[in-house]
């Protein structure tokens, strides 16, 4: 049975159009045509579907390259067989370079048959290539947000079971933990009015028991909630970590370079959380009876290492030895946990060379701090998580006066960048944030829409990277400067990013300090300002 086919005919000869039918009668197909010489008829047909063109090379008023770089223009993937009387090498090489599937000589024609099958069968491969390509970006898609969901449910988890922790410690302390004062206080009176030696001994007992029990019940409550942690934060929760790993044979140095670590409830229990989890992994698979918890802070991160002597691993391999299962969900667990706070887990480890666990997280401390000595000393003191005001400095005055007023468009793919930058801006009064993006793509979306005075841009971003995105906002937002993030101070990529048109470039390191000037700078030269070598 012939096989249908639709085809658009690009000839001014009656004579060769006809030809080129019969052609492709005898290969076997059933052509539908259409016959046009000009470029306007050319257009209009270009509104119906076809499967196939066959140009001839030149036309009275037309020609094959014109009809190749309409196509382009509008997109469109019909095949199209250059089918001419004369045609040099050099211009068939062009035609091909700018989109032909194949020509044919005339004096040849018997090879159209044969040459239409390859070009179909080559589109139907296209085709089923970008369905596939289609469903993979769509199923990968899919994976992304079903490991973010379940990332999401990994750190709610463990927060519901901090707070189940937390309100069990809770009713011990409250209802348990007084019922026994409450008894051992009766059973103490009754035992001092008894005269029969024996009862009294026994009552002795008794009082032993509720003795025990009570000082279960205290050691219940800190495992459960470690009350350093809700009264006074994570700086004091690690130091009682330390002393309280001691009954497991683990002696734990902690060294931090800070009176306090602010940072929200919540994100303080997954940290506290990952690092006792670290120091019970030391007790049952390090093999040794000392490890160091260090905390360091700088203006973007947090990081904090639990480092030990002993046994060690390979990391690449710990998936299989089945002694370390447990290890292995630890480890998982808490890289899971940094995850969905934005930050990282670094494992650095060999077999008799001990262990070093990092946890990065990013972090922005606050300007002020009340001083260690006064914390709880009134009933409004501060708690980890709350930030002072900071001081607002005017605007320059060099600036502008519709200027008094920036509006920011903050772009990174991480949350607690996004909430420290827009807190530090929201420091200074003429600064306002009118939306947050966290990958390149919808960053030029949000400008083209919002037309913000600034884009505070990272370098690395998903979807369309920092470099790219800053290029097309420069191009298509003139009036937009962009200021560059970065945790990397490269040159290479602070060249890259003044190429593509950033107006400034500010480490993440020196954030707090440089990135004001930075916007002020950009914002009074409207133009890419040079790098600092």
């Amino acid at each position: 049975m012939a096989q249908p086919l639709r085809v658009l005919l690009l000839e001014d000869l009656d004579t060769d159009a006809e030809l080129m039918v019969r052609e492709l009668k005898r290969a076997g197909f059933d052509p539908t045509w259409d016959q046009v010489d000009t470029e306007d008829m050319f257009l209009k047909c270009l509104e119906q579907p076809y499967e196939l063109i066959l140009s001839d090379n030149t036309m009275p008023s037309f020609d094959a390259l014109r009809a190749l770089k309409r196509l382009q223009e509008r997109q469109l993937d019909i095949p199209v067989i250059i089918v001419s009387g004369s045609i040099g090498e050099e211009q068939a090489v062009s035609l091909l370079h700018h989109g032909a599937a194949d020509y044919i000589m005339k004096d040849r024609i018997h090879r159209l048959g044969a040459a239409v099958e390859h070009v179909l069968e080559q589109k139907r491969l296209r085709n089923d290539n970008r369905l596939a390509h289609a469903a993979l970006r769509a199923r990968t898609k899919e994976l992304i947000e079903s490991q973010e969901r379940l990332r999401a449910l990994a750190s709610d988890l463990t927060l519901t079971e901090q707070r189940e922790r937390r309100k069990v410690a809770g009713d011990l302390h409250d209802y348990l933990a007084q019922l026994l004062v409450a008894g051992r206080m009766k059973l103490r009176r009754a035992a001092a009015s008894m005269t029969d030696s024996s009862g009294s001994q026994l009552l002795q007992e008794l009082d032993q028991i509720f003795q025990d029990s009570l000082q279960y019940t205290r050691t219940l409550i800190a495992d459960l909630a470690p009350p350093a942690l809700q009264e006074f934060g994570l700086t004091h929760a690690l130091q009682w970590l330390s002393e309280h790993m001691r009954p497991h044979g683990l002696t734990v140095e902690v060294h931090v370079n800070a009176d306090r670590i602010n940072l929200p409830d919540d994100q303080a229990i997954l940290i506290f959380q990952s690092v006792r989890e670290l120091l019970l992994n030391v007790v049952k698979h390090g093999g040794t009876n000392h490890a160091m918890v260090a905390v360091e802070t700088t203006s973007t991160e947090l990081l904090i290492t639990v480092t030990d002597g002993g046994h060690g691993f390979d990391p690449s391999v710990m998936a299989d030895h089945d002694s370390a299962a447990s290890s292995r969900f630890g480890l998982f667990s808490i890289h899971e946990r940094m995850s969905a706070m934005g930050g990282r887990q670094e494992i650095s480890s060999a077999p008799g060379r001990g262990t070093k666990v990092s946890l990065v997280l990013p972090y922005w401390p606050i300007a002020q701090t009340a001083k260690s000595g006064d914390i709880g000393k009134e009933k409004g003191a501060m708690k980890e998580g709350q930030r002072l005001p900071t001081r607002r400095p005017p605007l320059s005055p060099q600036l502008p006066q519709e200027s008094a007023v920036i509006r920011v468009l903050l772009v990174d793919d991480h949350v607690m960048v996004r909430h420290g930058i827009k807190s530090l801006l929201e420091g200074h009064e003429h600064f306002v944030v009118i939306g947050e993006a966290s990958d390149g793509q919808q960053a030029l979306a949000m400008t083209l829409d919002l037309r913000p005075d600034v884009v505070i841009m990272d370098v690395n971003l998903p979807v369309l990277d920092g470099i790219a995105a800053t290029r097309q906002i420069t191009r298509d937002c003139p009036e937009t400067v962009v200021v560059a993030l970065s945790v990397h101070g490269d040159r290479h990529v602070m060249e890259s990013m003044h190429a593509s048109g950033a107006a400034a470039f500010v480490s993440k390191a020196a954030v707090m300090e440089e990135l004001y000037e930075a916007i002020e700078r950009a914002l009074l030269a409207r133009e890419p300002l040079p790098s600092n070598s």
